[in-house]
């Protein structure tokens, strides 16, 4: 039910018509997503900056590597979406998934660190993923 609630709530956020085609909703999924895996990227960036313990270090090391690859993937799905190639913009967005769930794995494969930073960060990222593809796939001619 969190997950509902999260959807919601960006969809509410962007939207300022009371309905919209699925190009609006695919614009607003990719948009955040993008805006999201910037901001984790550098709040990763951050906390690397102030570790001091190795195995912390390298967990942060392997999120700051997983959220280069979901920002890159969601850059290039955006301009993909703007030059309505909608095949590419999905084939863009798949790549992401594997690359933010490595740092998820990451965080959980011991010696991991006692509190995760990025638990919150992460879930929001997965669910924004998910949007994004489904609302992209919706695009693309003949999809299923």
């Amino acid at each position: 039910m969190e997950e509902y609630g999260f959807c919601n709530g960006v969809f509410h956020e962007g939207l300022t018509l009371p309905s919209a085609d699925f190009r609006r909703l695919a614009q607003l999924t990719i948009e955040r997503a993008s805006s999201n895996a910037s901001s984790t990227h550098s709040f990763v960036v951050q906390l690397l900056a102030q570790a001091t313990e190795e195995p912390l270090k390298n967990v942060l090391i392997a999120c700051e590597n997983a959220y280069t690859l979901v920002m890159q993937s969601f850059n290039k799905a955006v301009v993909d979406f703007y030059y309505n190639d909608y095949d590419s913009m999905v084939r863009d967005e798949r790549a992401a998934p594997k690359a933010q769930a490595s740092c998820e794995v990451t965080m959980k494969t011991p010696p991991a660190p006692p509190v995760d930073p990025l638990v919150d960060r992460n879930r929001e990222m997965r669910i924004l993923i998910a949007m994004a593809i489904v609302t992209g796939h919706e695009l693309v001619p003949g999809s299923p």
